[in-house]
C-alpha cells in the first residue's frame, strides 16, 4: 500500500544523514546557492509542445500509483510516451541514486519524485528546474500549504502529487474528541489505560511528533531568515511537556520504542485511547478489532481548543535540470496534478491529494471517510525545516528530545543543546 511506503519513507530520512552524505557534503562545497538564485523559471505554456520520451524517476512502485499514472498519461497522451524507472524502495537509496545521476548530469529522469525534505538539498545543488511559474499558474487549486515544501531561496522547485500529515485518532467508547493537547494528555494521567500513543523511538518519527507540538505551540526551529530559533520558551515549555507526559502516565513509556506500524498496533490492541498517527491507519484500524469504535481528527491545539499544526509529508515532483525534454516532463506534471487524476489517486490509492477540489468529490469522500478531516489537517500543517542540511538538523532534535524523554537532560538544557546542534549543522553548508 502507497501510504504504507509513506510511511518507511519518513523514518528513512533518519538514514539520509549517513546513506546520502555525498549528497550533503556536494551541497555543502558546491557553492551552488548562486545556482539555485540565478535559474531561469519554466514557462507553464511549454506543457503544450510536449512530444516524444518522457521518463518519470521514484520509488519502487509496489502499489502501482506510478506505473498506473504512466499509463494513463500516455493513453491520454498519445504524441508523448511515458515511462517509470525505479530508484529503489526506501529514501536514502532514491536519494543515493538521484544525487548519483545529478552529479554526472544524466539526462535519464525528465521527472524526479522528491520527498519533501529534499528541495532545499537538490536546489541548492542547481539539479531542480525553476517551477515557479508553474506553480503559479496551479496554487488557486492546490492546498496552499503542499505548495510551501517546495519553497527554496524564495521560488518553487517542484509541484505537490499528493501529501500527507499526522492525524489524532480516539477511541470513540473510551472518550470524547480532546480540544487541546493539554486535555489529551489528561485523559492518560487520570487513567494509564486511557493513554496516549505516539512515534517517540529515536528516529525522523520522534523529529516530527515533536515538531507538531512546538509548532501547535508557536515555536520554530529556523526563523524566516533561517537562522536557529529553537532555544526558546516554547521549546523549553514543549519539552517540558513531553517529559512530565511520560513520568506522569499520560504516554506510556513503551513509545519511546514505537514507529507508526508499532503505534498502531497498540491501539489497536487497546493499550491506549488515543493515538497519533498517518491516514493509513485508518484502513487498518477497520479491519482490527476496533473497527466502528474510533474515530479520527486533526490534531488538537495548544492551550486552545482549536486545530494543532501539522507537519508535512508526502511526495512531490520536480523537473531536472539535465531533461532533454522539459516539455514533456511539464505535461507530465499537469497530468500528475489535475482535478481527474488527482481524484483517482485518492479512490484508488488512498492518497491525500494536493489539490482541494478532490476533496469534494463523492467518490474521494467515500473512499476516505475523513476526508474532511484529512483536508483540515493537511490546510494547517507546516513543512519541516527548510534547509540543505535538514538530515542533520532532524537528527539534532530527535537525538535531543529522546534524552529529554528518557531524562537525561532536563527541557531548559534540551532545548539550548539542539539550538548548539542545529547551529552546528547549518555550518557544514
Amino acid at each position: 500500500m502507497m501510504l504504507t511506503r509513506e510511511r518507511r519513507l519518513i523514518r528513512a530520512v533518519t538514514v539520509i544523514g549517513a546513506g546520502s552524505a555525498l549528497a550533503v557534503a556536494l551541497t555543502a562545497c558546491s557553492g551552488s546557492q548562486e545556482s539555485a538564485s540565478t535559474s531561469t523559471a519554466i514557462d507553464p505554456a511549454l506543457a503544450k509542445s510536449a512530444k516524444g520520451n518522457v521518463t518519470v524517476c521514484g520509488p519502487t512502485d509496489s502499489s502501482g500509483v506510478w506505473k498506473a499514472t504512466m499509463e494513463a498519461f500516455n493513453k491520454a497522451n498519445p504524441g508523448t510516451v511515458a515511462n517509470y524507472v525505479e530508484l529503489g524502495a526506501s529514501a536514502d537509496d532514491q536519494l543515493q541514486q538521484i544525487t548519483q545521476r545529478m552529479q554526472t548530469k544524466s539526462t535519464q529522469c525528465d521527472v524526479v519524485r522528491l520527498d519533501v525534505v529534499w528541495t532545499a538539498q537538490l536546489a541548492a545543488q542547481g539539479w531542480l528546474a525553476d517551477m515557479s511559474k508553474v506553480i503559479s499558474s496551479k496554487l488557486d487549486k492546490l492546498i496552499p500549504s503542499t505548495a510551501g515544501t517546495l519553497l527554496y531561496k524564495d521560488k518553487y522547485w517542484g509541484v505537490p502529487f499528493y501529501s500527507n500529515t499526522g492525524l489524532l485518532y480516539y477511541r470513540t467508547d473510551k472518550t470524547e474528541a480532546p480540544q487541546t493537547w493539554q486535555q489529551l494528555y489528561s485523559y492518560g494521567e487520570a487513567d494509564p489505560k486511557k493513554g496516549f500513543l505516539y512515534q517517540a523511538s529515536q528516529s525522523e518519527s520522534l523529529t516530527v511528533s515533536f515538531l507538531e507540538l512546538l509548532y501547535s505551540a508557536g515555536g520554530e526551529v529556523l526563523n524566516d531568515k533561517g537562522e536557529v530559533a529553537v532555544n526558546s520558551p516554547q521549546t523549553a515549555e514543549v519539552l517540558t511537556f513531553m517529559q512530565n507526559g511520560i513520568n506522569k502516565g499520560a504516554a506510556p513509556k513503551a513509545v519511546l520504542t514505537y514507529d507508526e506500524d508499532a503505534t498502531r498496533l497498540a491501539f489497536e490492541s487497546g493499550a491506549g485511547a488515543t493515538m497519533r498517527n498517518y491516514p493509513y491507519a485508518y484502513a487498518a484500524g477497520q479491519k482490527s478489532g476496533i473497527a466502528g469504535k474510533f474515530a479520527v481528527m486533526p490534531l488538537p491545539g495548544w492551550k486552545t481548543p482549536g486545530s494543532g499544526v501539522g507537519v508535512l509529508g508526502g511526495s512531490n515532483v520536480a523537473v531536472s535540470t539535465f531533461s532533454k525534454n522539459q516539455a514533456g516532463a511539464l505535461a507530465m506534471i499537469d497530468f500528475m496534478t489535475g482535478d481527474s487524476w488527482q481524484e483517482q489517486i485518492a479512490v484508488k490509492n488512498a492518497l491525500a491529494p494536493a489539490v482541494a477540489a478532490a476533496y469534494a468529490s463523492e467518490p474521494v469522500k467515500k473512499a476516505l471517510p475523513f476526508s474532511q478531516e484529512l483536508l483540515k489537517a493537511l490546510t494547517s500543517a507546516k513543512a519541516r525545516p527548510v534547509s540543505p542540511v535538514y538530515p542533520q538538523i532532524s537528527q539534532a532534535i530527535y537525538q535531543t528530545v529522546g534524552k529529554v524523554l528518557s531524562g537525561e537532560l532536563t527541557p531548559q538544557a534540551g532545548a539550548s543543546q539542539m539550538a548548539d546542534k542545529v547551529g552546528t549543522a547549518l555550518k557544514t553548508f
